[in-house]
């Protein structure tokens, strides 16, 4: 335990709203003088307003050089009802604590009172331990204040840090999907998801397009009748065509457009035929009365 921990300790056991708790104070304001660890006060009239001096040490040689110089705290000891020594067990051994002075000792992450402090005839504070009094406070309440700050700073930075972490996850996760993705397409196609593959990625629309244009008509070429099947039949053969052509087009490959002309007008032709021929046909019984 350091002297830090240490002043946790007496923080948490001279808290407000009963205490105020400075911290190395001196008996005055400026240089060149001693000061105590820290002097605890009493802010309740019904605990007469007692005023509490103490001396931090964590460490045996500490100790004793604090006991070949008293005088170090003496400045302060003089304003202060009693004088407490806070120690960590084994500092201090049997016979050289000072007969006025109390031992607060920690213990578990408290501070055990081990022997009470004699009570003292303190003087009463004159302006100059006041004003020291006045700057300590203000000072403390600056560390305490951006004290909060940095606690605040650094939730609000472990609050981001988190989101950002959730969201690198996320997003890792939908980088796993698309890879998966991409794999199933590559098995399926096989072709190279990163590699342009022009010509065949059309090729593929085509054939979709196709595929869309015979689920989407079936019911139609089905419902429609001998007349309305060839009407419809030769829509689809025009369409077919049409998509084909812009395909090719697509892909670079020049169509012969004179052929395709005179293979869509034999088309057109073939089809009439088959409808004036189709007219001729005896309907079948039940389909007159409803034409």
């Amino acid at each position: 335990m350091k002297t830090e921990d240490v002043r946790a300790l007496l923080r948490k056991r001279f808290a407000p709203p009963e205490w105020a708790l400075m911290e190395e104070l001196a008996p005055r304001t400026g240089g060149g003088t001693g000061y105590a660890d820290a002097v605890a006060m009493n802010l309740w009239q019904s605990r007469g307003h007692v005023v509490y001096g103490m001396e931090i040490k964590v460490s045996r040689s500490d100790w004793l050089r604090e006991l070949k110089k008293p005088a170090k705290a003496e400045s302060v000891f003089r304003y202060c009802d009693g004088w407490y020594v806070v120690v960590l067990p084994g500092v201090i051994q049997d016979g050289e604590l000072p007969a006025t002075w109390g031992m607060l000792e920690a213990h578990g992450g408290r501070l055990i009172e081990k022997v009470k402090a004699h009570k003292l005839d303190p003087l009463p504070p004159d302006r100059l331990f006041v004003a020291s009094l006045m700057r300590r406070g203000w000072e403390q309440i600056d560390r305490v204040a951006e004290a909060k700050q940095r606690q605040a700073i650094a939730e609000a930075s472990e609050k981001i840090q988190e989101r950002i972490n959730s969201e690198v996850q996320r997003r890792a996760r939908r980088f796993e999907e698309l890879q998966a993705a991409v794999k199933k397409w590559e098995d399926a196609t096989g072709l190279r998801f990163d590699v342009y593959a022009g010509p065949s990625i059309k090729v593929i629309r085509l054939a979709q397009q196709l595929e869309e244009m015979r689920y989407r008509n079936v019911n139609d070429l089905v419902d429609s009748g001998p007349f309305g099947f060839l009407g419809a039949l030769a829509d689809n053969l025009q369409k077919a065509s049409q998509i084909v052509r812009g395909a090719l087009s697509e892909c670079g490959v020049a169509g012969d457009t004179t052929s395709e002309s005179e293979a869509i007008s034999r088309a057109d032709e073939d089809v009439g035929s088959a409808l004036s021929n189709a007219r001729m046909l005896p309907c079948p019984q039940g389909r007159r009365a409803r034409e």
